[in-house]
């Protein structure tokens, strides 16, 4: 799976859960997500939806800060479970 279809996919499930993300606001893949309102219920959206459209579950140690920070940030942990 190519870097660009895995940050197409987060971008697609990210905008779900930041409602200060207009539709058609452009997110590049380090903005801080917290900036378009990402918050802990939306954190929780973000990672069951990661883990259904990556097959993949992630460990204690990925649920932390850094790792939603952005879209490159995401990406990266994907990527270790898809290896």
């Amino acid at each position: 799976m190519s870097t660009e279809t895995i940050d197409a996919q987060l971008e697609e499930i990210v905008r779900e859960y930041c409602p200060d993300l207009e539709p058609r606001a452009s997110l590049g893949t380090d903005d801080n997500l917290t900036d378009f309102g990402l918050n802990s219920v939306g954190t929780i959206g973000i990672v069951v939806a990661v883990e259904q459209v990556f097959n993949v579950t992630l460990s204690d140690e990925d649920l932390s800060f850094e790792t939603f920070k952005s879209i490159r940030s995401l990406r990266l942990t994907v990527l270790k479970y898809l290896a």
